[in-house]
């Protein structure tokens, strides 16, 4: 099953497969019209930027939302303690959960707070993320998954072309716009869907959904199993766990 984080990330990249779609029947119709404007090409850097906060938000959407059942099921390592208390669970705050009905809703909102300060946007932050949950380089666990040699490099220029876009209006050093192509933007956001995916399955059998609040499943392509890494309660894993 897919995570609730999953679900929300899906539509986001279905909604830049949309913008990509709108600027080809856009150029399309003008492209037979000699006097129609050309096709505005901020519509496909409005789906790059759109699909970079896309992953952003899930990294923090998928760790804040199993965050609870974590906790409920495995003794927390250093990681995750340090993590917590510089999202502001220190003494008083954990003394004043002891009498609140929801707990664990609270230490949610703390550590959703804490993540909207940063950028996960970085192989290696998304790496240092899922730590706590003793996932090791969960980012090479998923492309490892995927199976496909491109999908790495393509993130990889989707993420840097998104850096330009918002940090530079796409201009380059000599102050001229860059040119982006459809078909390379289209590629770019299948990659990043294949990306999410594999890592969704690696953290869903890390950690479970429970059955009453399982989310409804998405169609994906089925994605090849990696490895698995050794559950141990005391150290890391290497790549997937096994179900809990």
């Amino acid at each position: 099953m897919t995570s609730k984080a999953f679900v929300k990330f899906h539509k986001t990249a279905k909604r830049c497969d949309t913008l990509v779609d709108t600027y080809t029947a856009i150029h399309g119709l003008n492209a037979a019209d000699a006097d129609a404007p050309p096709a505005p090409k901020d519509i496909l850097r409005a789906a790059v930027v759109l699909a970079v906060a896309a992953l952003d938000a899930y990294v923090t959407d998928v760790f804040v939302e199993k965050l609870a059942t974590y906790l409920k099921k495995h003794r927390p390592d250093d990681s995750l303690v340090e993590l917590l208390f510089k999202s502001g669970l220190n003494t008083r705050e954990a003394l004043s959960l002891l009498t609140m009905e929801r707990p664990y809703r609270r230490i949610r909102n703390l550590v959703r707070s804490y993540y909207a300060q940063y950028t996960t946007q970085r192989f290696s932050v998304i790496d240092s993320v899922f730590l706590a949950y003793r996932l090791n380089k969960i980012t090479d666990s998923a492309f490892g998954k995927v199976g496909k040699a491109h999908t790495k490099a393509r993130v990889e220029n989707l993420i840097n072309r998104r850096h330009e876009i918002v940090h530079a209006g796409d201009y380059n050093q000599a102050n001229r716009i860059q040119d982006i192509d459809e078909a390379k933007t289209k590629r770019w956001i299948a990659a990043l869907e294949d990306f999410v995916t594999a890592m969704d399955e690696i953290i869903c059998n890390r950690i479970p959904i429970p059955v009453a609040r399982q989310a409804p499943a998405v169609a994906v392509a089925p994605l090849a199993d990696p490895l698995v890494g050794n559950d141990d309660v005391h150290g890391p894993v290497l790549a997937e766990a096994e179900p809990n």
